[in-house]
């Protein structure tokens, strides 16, 4: 699960996930709340390098005097990040990623190495698998009970500042906020717009939503709608009038599209109910529906 960039959204991810049987998931940039499972791991795992890289920082004798040095010294820490992060135990299901992973037993008796070398029956071949498919559950349960509470929360927190829900329609004018000015130190950070020109959305993707320029040239990617702000013309501008316009043909597409689909769902009820000629021929656009009474 990426966010689009370009190091991650290319022909070489793409072959690795083909070679391995995996899923690219694309999803909207800055949202953190989409992947926030990946965005967190690699949280941890920077901070964990962090420490393994600068061991002694702030003490007077450290090491670390060098910074360039440290950029080039965190791939030999890899190994024991990854291995600190597979083993410790999660809050949210009471267990480490590897004893979920790998049916570890826990809370046992460590095996005797003589016991390890023998062959294993198939009674205690099913006892473990047994053993391992309730740990799973225990941490799925542990799982399930910690996102109700964390969502019970954070529903709180956002219907307590921002009540009901933000829809954008389709054709309507909105702005894109620029999180990258977010991490910007420049001078001209305070002067630079926070928000885009003006683009219109040309479909909605439950919480993205697709969008074009007003020359009609599609966007790549999806929108969240946490960093859409909708945006009124001035009336009595060429802006509002070509939006009134526009809207208005929108609005008439629909329509036709309602009567469209109301029409075909009345054909298909009388074809149903048998209340047509047996030489009656239906046509959906250019298309032939139904013909009967013919061989």
């Amino acid at each position: 699960m990426t966010d689009g960039g370009r190091h991650f959204d290319n022909h070489i991810v793409k072959e690795f996930c083909t070679k391995w049987s995996c899923k690219h998931h694309v999803v909207a940039a800055y949202s953190p709340w989409v992947n926030g499972l990946v965005e967190g791991t690699n949280k941890l795992l920077l901070h964990i390098l962090k420490r393994l890289c600068a061991p002694d920082v702030g003490e007077d004798d450290d090491g670390t005097k060098q910074r360039e040095n440290l950029l080039r010294t965190w791939t030999d820490h890899l190994d024991d990040a990854v291995r600190a992060l597979n083993n410790r135990i999660l809050p949210a299901l009471k267990h480490t990623p590897k004893e979920l992973l790998l049916g570890l037993v826990v809370d046992t008796k460590c095996t005797r190495p003589e016991e390890g070398i023998t062959p294993i029956d198939a009674i205690q071949a099913s006892a473990h698998i047994a053993y391992a498919e309730q740990q799973r559950l225990d941490g799925y349960d542990e799982a399930v009970r910690h996102a109700i509470k964390r969502k019970q929360a954070f529903d709180k927190r956002v219907l307590k500042k921002h009540p009901g829900e933000v829809v954008f329609h389709k054709g309507q004018l909105v702005q894109i906020y620029r999180s990258d000015t977010d991490y910007m130190f420049k001078t001209e950070r305070k002067l630079v717009p926070k928000w885009s020109v003006l683009h219109r959305v040309t479909e909605r993707l439950r919480n993205a939503y697709k969008l074009e320029t007003l020359g009609g040239v599609q966007l790549p990617g999806e929108y969240s709608a946490r960093r859409l702000c909708t945006f009124e013309p001035r009336p009595g501008t060429k802006l509002y009038s070509e939006q009134e316009t526009y809207m208005a043909r929108v609005r008439s597409e629909d329509e036709e599209e309602q009567v469209g689909l109301v029409g075909i769902k009345d054909e298909e009820k009388q074809v149903e109910s048998g209340g047509v000629e047996d030489d009656a021929v239906f046509f959906r656009g250019p298309h032939v529906v139904g013909e009967r009474g013919r061989s």
